[in-house]
């Protein structure tokens, strides 16, 4: 493999790597705007311009592969390089606004951060603020606002528009330092992917609408986590307070979803946090279902456990659980007498998993885990339907039920089904006990509510639909009384002298899941490890606060 040295340091490095990509897997910031690594390189902002020995001039980094024995040096060890990005970065200030103290950008900006790096910034500039050009401000794209007046050129945003979604919807205009940033006629753009543009810009040109004047970026907290909006399992980062979900961007991972998601996943926390959520275990006395507390909840739904069936026991789950909630019904259910239905789909077809709604992310099974509660064995029956024919005709005496309602509902057929079927279980089987986030008319006739937590709020692992398993972390803490769902379903089996006792989700992966052949052997810290990155490496940056993902 071809040797570079940079500022020095020699790096071994595959063929054709750009010399950028080089500096960024040695630590060595090289400053930019217009390169992106998912994204063809341009070289138009002229900001990575470094020396490499034997060439005439200085030469953009983003678009020079690297060759063996290569000498380059960055602007951190050259003066020369060091007055080019410094000349690069007055150019582009000469127009920018005078915006920082109320831009949504602020802490996040490329160009905060390269103003204040000491190498290629602070520099004094002689340009009056009454000769800056005036370009249009707040213009109302649908899912992002534009102010043409920030934007740099880094054609980000045409490149994605043009390359990764073929929506075309951005294009400059005009010449020198007019040029101007438009959609066709201002329209809102129809892009289903559009948030992603609010990523991709390194300053704040575009902004997202859904997070606009909402929060300053400083104050948020961060979770790595996935998707559920679907199959794919798109690789995020959960940004939060302690007034909840604040919004959610996408995570680089070049094997999963690159740098993108789609708006439905991206705004689909909206639904998570509107949920009407029950926060309190409820048992039936009588005709009602009254608050209580967890030890009383789960002795009452021990008790139905320990009695002698006649008839048949359901199991059913659910695609939007996690690993360890669903080996967790499993556990339960080795623990009951036979014969037991093992359940999660709606009838005794396997979801489509794989089946696409586009070329690029989305998937028509709108659930995380289908091919994990696959994996783990769930569809052991023939399907949730005819359960529920069974307790309509008096053979199912108990039913454990876990059910989340889906972030994205839009489009799934089967989800009407499939709740119209779990209700005519609970109101047939003998004694029903439901775990679930959300307060919802179907569970009303059961005899245990357990709360559980809901996407975001625990930890564990989801397998998309190429049977890729991703770590998921816990980004909030549940509301009231909720617990995990793996902790809820482990505490109905203490008084089990045959269950298996487990402490957290890392111990129900790493001793019950993995032990399964179809997971070969994985272990959750190494999945901890492999999180998807941001976007510039984390620890590039020297000032400011961390980039996420496409900035």
């Amino acid at each position: 493999m071809p040797v570079v040295t940079i500022d020095g340091l020699p790096i071994s490095v595959e063929p054709d790597t750009l010399i950028i990509q080089a500096a960024d897997r040695a630590g060595i910031e090289i400053p930019r705007f217009c390169y992106h690594p998912d994204l063809r390189p341009e070289g138009n902002c002229r900001m990575c311009l470094v020396r490499v020995k034997g060439f005439a001039r200085l030469t953009p980094a983003c678009t020079t592969p690297v060759a063996d024995d290569m000498v380059v040096t960055t602007a951190h060890a050259d003066d020369e390089v060091r007055r080019a990005s410094r000349g690069v970065l007055e150019f582009l200030l000469i127009n920018h606004p005078l915006d920082c103290p109320i831009c949504d950008q602020a802490g996040e900006c490329s160009l905060q951060d390269f103003y204040m790096h000491p190498d290629y910034g602070l520099h004094h500039s002689d340009v009056e603020s009454r000769e800056k050009v005036r370009k249009r401000k707040a213009i109302d794209l649908g899912s992002v606002y534009l102010d043409s007046e920030r934007c740099v050129m880094c054609s980000r945003c045409v490149r994605f528009s043009n390359e990764v979604t073929g929506a075309g919807e951005l294009q400059f205009v005009h010449r020198g330092n007019h040029v101007e940033l438009v959609a066709f006629q201002d329209r809102a753009l129809r892009d289903p992917y559009a948030g992603n543009l609010a990523d991709l810009c390194p300053v704040g040109a575009l902004t997202s609408r859904d997070f606009r004047f909402k929060r300053r970026v400083w104050f948020l907290h961060h979770a790595p986590s996935v998707c559920a909006g679907c199959s794919t399992g798109c690789n995020v980062r959960i940004d939060y307070t302690e007034r909840g979900i604040e919004r959610v961007v996408p995570r680089r991972n070049p094997f999963v979803n690159r740098s993108w998601m789609c708006d439905e996943g991206r705004f689909s926390y909206q639904t998570v946090s509107q949920l009407p959520r029950v926060t309190t275990p409820l048992t039936r006395e009588g005709e009602d279902l009254h608050p209580v507390s967890w030890e009383q909840a789960l002795a009452c739904a021990r008790g139905a456990f320990s009695l002698p069936r006649r008839g048949e026991a359901a199991v059913i789950g659910s695609p939007m659980a996690t690993n360890e909630a669903l080996w967790g019904l499993q556990e339960y259910a080795r623990n009951m007498k036979d014969p037991v239905a093992l359940e999660f789909r709606s009838t005794s077809a396997d979801p489509d998993v794989e089946a696409r709604l586009d070329e690029l992310l989305l998937h028509a099974d709108r659930a995380p885990n289908s091919r994990g509660a696959m994996m783990l064995g769930m569809g052991a029956s023939d399907g949730l339907e005819n359960i529920a024919v069974r307790a309509e005709q008096g053979m199912i005496d108990l039913a454990l039920i876990l059910h989340y309602p889906p972030v994205v509902p839009a489009g799934q057929p089967d989800l009407d089904r499939r709740v119209t079927a779990l209700a005519r279980l609970v109101r047939h089987a003998r004694f029903s006990i439901v775990l679930t986030n959300a307060d919802e008319d179907w569970w009303h006739a059961a005899d245990v509510i357990l709360p559980v937590a809901s996407w975001s709020e625990e930890e564990g692992t989801y397998t998309n639909f190429n049977s890729t398993t991703q770590h998921v972390a816990c980004g909030q803490d549940p509301p009231g009384e909720v617990r995990p769902a793996w902790r809820a379903l482990l505490d109905l089996l203490a008084s089990v002298p045959a269950a298996r006792r487990y402490g957290s989700a890392q111990e129900i992966f790493d001793r019950g899941v993995a032990a399964m052949p179809a997971f070969d052997g994985l272990r959750f810290d190494t999945l901890v490890s492999r999180h998807a990155t941001v976007y510039p490496p984390e620890g590039r940056t020297s000032y400011g606060q961390e980039g996420f993902a496409g900035r």
